[in-house]
């Protein structure tokens, strides 16, 4: 379906329908991410509603620190 004849679908519609789909089409373009998060890392910093992927691994891994793959690649080879 082209924009065209989306618009004069729209056209068509009563004015009480108009202003429902105007309504719905405003709540999907609404973030529903709450400011402080939801308990699994999503946060709302930004427009995005990409997941917390630090308060996460945090979470997960809590302070541990990891090594880094190059560090433990030049390890394995002997680069040291």
């Amino acid at each position: 379906m082209s924009v065209t004849e989306l618009i004069d679908q729209l056209k068509a519609l009563s004015d009480m329908e108009r202003k429902a789909f105007a309504r719905l089409f405003h709540e999907l373009e609404t973030p529903t991410v709450p400011l402080v998060g939801n308990g699994n890392g999503a946060s709302a910093s930004g427009s995005s509603n990409w997941p917390d992927f630090a308060a996460r691994l945090k979470r997960i891994y809590g302070n541990k620190v990891v090594a880094d793959s190059e560090a433990v690649i030049s390890y394995a080879r002997g680069d040291w």
